[in-house]
């Protein structure tokens, strides 16, 4: 019986981090679907959620009037999440060319949007966080892509900014590199399973007003693949963003709020997670993120399972003293980093460690009800 659970374990493990990825790249190759781009100029509601911002909401209205798209097709909202330092006051000096929203309560980005998206008058719904950099090029090589109409939405290509002295950040901008590319061959396939919420586009038509406790950017590109249509992403289409968390702890609680919001959002696409209705999606929905979510709970059992073999062969040893190996480097990763000593490297397992203690702590929320629905960057 403990072989067997551990073969599971080992099973599940090995294809979330190396058998998804082969099928999925043979998959991009062999059946490619490239997006039929063109130079359209459709109206576009530009929608800035804001808590808090007045550091930088000033920037990033500046950047947004300099867009390189026609100042007559494009409106540009900024939804106040309840702020409660300058932030509307300053949104107001850019007052008509920019309209403010201010939304009572602090409930939230995703019932911000809904508030803005109510009163939104663009064929197409740009989304963007007040820190994300765009480039002059941004909303309009997002929007060429609605040229085809198979694509009811489009992701940006985030890119994090990697800071030497900041392993949480250094260990975010490694692990996104990796989704990143998982969402490459999964757009060249057919649609990626969730888009960066600081820079996506989709048409007004497919938008679904959603409560507080789920997240927009996986649940809208979901409901918009539901219904037919594609949700790609447009590499030309980089935006940057600086780090969100500063400490460990920090990263610890983004990660694990993300995950509460994305297992409750995955409850409401019960037809896309069911492979007899959506077999290829259903796959990618569960390789992607619902098995990646619960994969620790396979490492646990792994770890268990392991150990009650170590005695029937060096290979049950071997896996053991290897995770041993990866947990002990992390542990002494965390403690040095609380003296401020940080050698090159050792962010590896310890953001491992931090990725792999999120679900947990998200799971227990989950069962206590709790929705994490506001947030608070490290800024």
């Amino acid at each position: 019986m403990a072989q067997a659970i551990f073969l599971l374990a080992l099973a599940v493990i090995a294809w979330v981090y190396v058998g998804y990825g082969i099928v999925l790249w043979i998959a991009s190759v062999v059946r490619a679907r490239p997006v039929r781009r063109g130079p359209i100029e459709p109206t576009v509601s530009l929608i800035i959620c804001a808590y808090n911002e007045a550091a930088n909401i000033r920037r990033k209205l500046d950047e947004v009037l300099a867009l390189d798209y026609p100042a007559e097709r494009m409106e540009i909202l900024v939804a106040s999440d309840g702020s409660t330092d300058e932030t509307d006051a300053i949104v107001r000096t850019y007052a008509p060319r920019v309209r403010l929203l201010r939304v009572e309560g602090r409930r939230g980005k995703t019932i911000a949007q809904n508030a803005a998206v109510a009163i939104a008058s663009g064929e197409i719904l740009v989304f963007s966080d007040v820190t994300t950099v765009y480039a002059r090029d941004t909303v309009r090589t997002l929007v060429a892509n609605f040229a085809d109409p198979e694509v009811g939405c489009v992701g940006g290509d985030l890119r994090y900014l990697s800071e030497r002295d900041n392993p949480s950040a250094q260990g975010r901008a490694l692990f996104w590199n990796y989704e990143r590319q998982m969402r490459i061959w999964e757009s060249r396939v057919h649609s990626i399973v969730g888009v960066a919420g600081c820079s996506y586009a989709m048409r007004r038509a497919l938008y679904v007003p959603l409560d507080e406790s789920v997240i927009s950017d996986f649940v809208e590109p979901g409901l918009v693949t539901e219904r037919g249509y594609r949700t790609v992403l447009e590499i030309d289409a980089t935006v940057w963003e600086p780090a969100e968390s500063y400490t460990l702890k920090q990263e610890l609680h983004r990660r694990a709020r993300v995950i509460t919001r994305g297992l409750r959002g995955a409850f409401r696409m019960r037809r896309l997670v069911n492979p007899l209705v959506h077999p290829w999606f259903a796959t990618v929905l569960w390789s992607h993120r619902i098995l990646r979510w619960l994969l620790p709970l396979f490492l646990l059992v792994m770890l268990a399972s392991s150990a009650a073999l170590a005695d029937q062969g060096w290979v049950y040893r071997g896996i053991l003293w290897g995770q041993l190996a990866v947990y002990g480097a992390g542990a002494i990763a965390a403690m040095l980093d609380r003296a401020q000593v940080r050698f090159p490297g050792m962010f590896v397992p310890l953001y491992f460690c931090l990725i792999s203690l999120a679900p947990l702590l998200a799971i227990g929320w989950l069962v206590r009800g709790e929705t994490k629905a506001a947030w608070e960057t490290g800024r």
